[in-house]
């Protein structure tokens, strides 16, 4: 085996690039695909399941920077509050905002393709990595 060769690892920047390229892409295939509301609705799907996870992701980042014990507790509570406020926003949104709920969720849904996209090209460059290391 490849004793010297690091296998890369998961890169939460290239999660950040598919979102990006989601946030735009998405939208504008279901404008031409369906219709102009249901591409509303995945817009702001997508806009909501982005800041959430850049949200979580900064909290993350702050965690594990510091001693754990101090900002564990503090860590939970913006969690929690931050899916509380997400729960309600979203209640009023299909509630009372004439929003197409299937754009919607479609939207919120961009966020867990860039992951297994991410996912799916780390688990390919570490298959590929692998080829080279047996072959002679």
């Amino acid at each position: 085996m490849n004793d010297g060769a690091q296998q890369p690892e998961f890169s939460l920047a290239r999660v950040q690039v598919v979102n990006g390229f989601l946030l735009f892409a998405t939208p504008l295939a279901a404008g031409v695909t369906f219709s102009w509301s249901v591409a509303w609705a995945v817009l702001v799907g997508s806009l909501i399941a982005n800041l959430s996870f850049f949200l979580l992701k900064n909290d993350l980042t702050k965690i594990m920077q510091g001693p754990m014990r101090a900002v564990k507790l503090q860590f939970f509570i913006k969690y929690y509050l931050r899916l509380s406020a997400l729960a309600v926003i979203l209640f009023l949104l299909v509630r009372h905002g004439h929003i197409h709920v299937f754009g919607l969720l479609a939207g919120l849904s961009t966020v867990v393709i860039a992951i297994v996209v991410a996912a799916v090209d780390q688990a390919r460059n570490i298959y590929i990595s692998g080829k080279e290391a047996v072959q002679p």
